[in-house]
């Protein structure tokens, strides 16, 4: 009778502790493997969440949430799934100008205040201050 040794490796998640069997994998491919399959794995922090635990952190202004990438979507946050860390909470919006490609990231009463033109379908085809007023100047 001969014996081989067998591994398995577990991904688990970090807030409800459900685990997912990679089999004999390193850490890297078993981190791969999981995010194939809607994990959020921070490597470098080895915190693993699974498809309903993700946790999020907006990058403007630190405020956290956990939950799975839809739900927190429904609730107003604009998530980056390939980089969580860029996302952006409720009260922040990440917008660009349609004519000249500049960029603003804050809360959208401030970015109105400044001037920005806000396009709510699509926050990266908003007007900055100086195309507002380009445009206003030339009609």
């Amino acid at each position: 009778m001969s014996y081989r040794e067998i591994y398995e490796r577990y991904v688990i998640c970090d807030k409800c502790h459900t685990s997912l069997s990679v089999d004999d994998a390193t850490d890297e491919d078993a981190d791969n493997e999981a995010a194939d399959r809607g994990w959020q794995c921070d490597g470098l922090q080895g915190r693993h969440y699974c498809p309903l635990h993700w946790h999020v952190e907006c990058h403007d202004c630190d405020v956290t949430d956990v939950g799975s990438p839809d739900e927190l979507e429904a609730a107003g946050w604009h998530i980056d799934r390939d980089y969580p860390c860029d996302s952006l909470c409720p009260n922040h919006r990440h917008l660009a100008c349609r004519e000249c490609r500049k960029w603003d990231v804050g809360p959208l009463h401030r970015l109105e205040y400044e001037g920005w033109q806000v396009n709510a379908d699509d926050f990266k085809k908003s007007l900055c201050p100086e195309c507002v007023k380009n445009k206003k100047e030339t009609k």
